[in-house]
Parts: structure tokens; C-alpha cells; sequence
């Protein structure tokens, strides 16, 4: 009777810490933990993965890593929780060990889980300028056979604080430009067209417009970049893309160029572009957010172009 008694308080103290962790209330949650402990109930796999939530939602994120480094046996649940708390404070590399395990036959999240792991740790190594810790979870994603989806791209945009549109007057569009993103932002962008490319995956049309919108915010270089992307994005119904500056008869070798080795050598390669070089395609699926990708298109157009910012690399 006293097993019953037990089992029946851990699941009213697991319900009742879970609602603490929607109402955000961290403190509460582990004041109901305390106070199991004291009554001799123990917590178990369920009440452990619910407080994770509340301190989370606390934003405690440090906390919550530590309460996922002492469940035993994690389900798929507290898997999915823990990546959130790994990445939310920071440890990326026990995130990207924890993912990977599920990928070498470790196999306790589903499908959707390991992409929502992937996803968070996508976002939160952005927003701490982890390039190379993004750069490893996209190709793992996509190595592991994943085709990023509609909440990939979000995360990554949030992650970087992308634009889907351009400013539409010119003090907002100063405003932004006190608050551009860290240089490899663009570089990273430019790396996630190539891996989707060397996949033939199409690139979400909002991601797409707001790399046209950054290059047009941060000018120089970066906008001449986007404005070739819009010809590849035009010409992709083609496996490969010619793109000539200037019009040439001369036909240099065919070579593939990738986006980001044309962004960091520039000046070298653009003589390769006149000679007829190719680069990737660009595929963005039609949608009903076309109009943003004409209006992005043209904001880094050079015919008539509107001046946005004047950095160069």
C-alpha cells in the first residue's frame, strides 16, 4: 500500500511541477522537488524531465544541463529536453556528442526529435557566434540523410537575427546597419546554399530572401555576391549556372565555383566568372511569399539599385 501511496504522490508532484514549468515558475518547481525529497518521494525519469522544462522556461538553463547530467537511461522525452538545456547554456560540444550518439545506433529519439535537436542546436550556436559548431550540426543533419524543413530555416535566421524584407525607410535601414551581424555571418549563409546544393535540396523562400537582404544591408562585396545569386536563382532549371561579368568570347575550362570560395577570393575568381566558370544553382521552390524574393531580388539588383551600406571586405 505504501509502494501505491508513493507512486500515486511522484506522479501528483510530476503533474504538478509540469504545470510550474508552462507557467515558467522555476522556483515553485523546485521547491515541489524539495519537498518530495522530504516526504521520502523520489523523483523519477518523468519528474527530473518536467523540472529540466521548468528551469528552461526560467530561463536556468545551466541548472537544467545539470538535472539531464543525472537522469539514468534518458528517454526520448528527456533526450529531446536535455539537447534543449545542452545548447540553451551553452555546451555545445556534450550537444553535438548527445545528437551524434543517435546517430551511431544509440537510436532513443524519433525522427522528429533528432531534428528538433538539430534545430536547437542550430539556433543557439548561432546566437553565440559558433560558426563552426553550426557548420558541424548542418552537415551531420544532412550526412544522417535529414532534408532540412521549414523550421531548420527558421531557426538559423533566428539565430543569425535575420531580415525577411527590406527596410522600407532610410532611417530603419540605418538602424540596422548599427546592428549588423558579426563578420562569418555571410560566409555561413554562403556554406549553407553549398550544402544544399551538393544535396540538390531546395532553400526555404523567406532563408533565401533574407541572404539577399543582408548583402543588401551590409553593400560592397556582399551585395555584389547577392546579386549573382538572383541570376543562379533565375537560371535554376540548369544543373550549373554561367555567370559572366562582362561579355567575353574567350571559354576557359569548365570549373565549378562554390559560393563561399567566390565570396573569400573574390578578386581572383572574378575572372573566372568573364571566362564562363560556373557556380551552383540556387533552387527556391515557388510559394505564396514569392513577392518577397522579386522585392529582395531587386533590392540587390545593379540596375538602378537603391544604396544600402558601403562595407567591403
Amino acid at each position: 500500500a505504501r509502494t501505491v501511496a508513493l507512486t500515486e504522490n511522484v506522479q501528483l508532484y510530476t503533474t504538478a511541477i509540469s504545470a510550474a514549468a508552462a507557467l515558467g515558475d522555476h522556483e515553485r518547481a523546485l521547491d515541489l522537488v524539495a519537498r518530495m525529497n522530504q516526504a521520502g518521494v523520489r523523483p523519477n525519469k518523468k519528474t527530473l524531465t518536467a523540472l529540466m522544462g521548468a528551469c528552461i522556461s526560467g530561463r536556468k538553463y545551466e541548472a537544467a544541463a545539470e538535472i539531464f547530467s543525472k537522469i539514468k537511461n534518458p528517454d526520448g522525452h528527456a533526450i529531446s529536453v536535455g539537447l534543449q538545456a545542452l545548447c540553451m547554456s551553452g555546451n555545445f560540444d556534450s550537444a553535438v556528442e548527445l545528437i551524434t550518439d543517435q546517430r551511431s545506433g544509440q537510436k532513443t529519439l524519433s525522427g522528429k526529435q533528432v531534428m528538433s535537436g538539430f534545430n536547437s542546436l542550430l539556433q543557439s550556436a548561432l546566437e553565440s557566434g559558433e560558426y563552426d559548431i553550426a557548420r558541424e550540426a548542418l552537415t551531420s543533419l544532412l550526412q544522417a540523410g535529414y532534408i532540412p524543413s521549414k523550421f531548420t530555416f527558421q531557426a538559423m535566421a533566428e539565430g543569425l537575427n535575420l531580415h525577411r524584407d527590406m527596410p522600407r525607410t532610410a532611417a530603419l535601414l540605418k538602424a540596422r546597419q548599427r546592428s549588423l551581424p558579426s563578420e562569418g555571418t555571410f560566409d555561413f549563409l554562403l556554406f549553407v546554399l553549398d550544402s544544399l546544393e551538393a544535396r540538390k535540396l531546395t532553400v526555404n523562400t523567406e532563408f533565401y530572401s533574407s541572404i539577399l537582404v543582408l548583402g543588401a544591408e551590409l553593400g560592397g562585396l556582399e551585395m555584389r555576391i547577392s546579386s549573382i545569386l538572383t541570376r543562379s536563382r533565375k537560371n535554376s532549371n540548369q544543373k550549373e549556372v554561367k555567370v559572366s561579368l562582362e561579355p567575353t568570347d574567350v571559354v576557359a575550362e569548365s570549373r565549378l565555383i562554390l559560393w563561399e570560395e567566390l565570396y573569400k577570393n573574390y578578386s581572383t575568381l572574378k575572372e573566372d566568372l568573364s571566362n564562363g566558370a560556373q557556380l551552383p544553382s540556387v533552387r527556391v521552390p515557388a510559394s505564396k511569399q514569392f513577392g518577397r524574393v522579386l522585392a529582395a531580388e531587386n533590392a540587390v539588383s545593379y540596375r538602378g539599385r537603391v544604396s544600402a551600406g558601403s562595407r567591403r571586405r
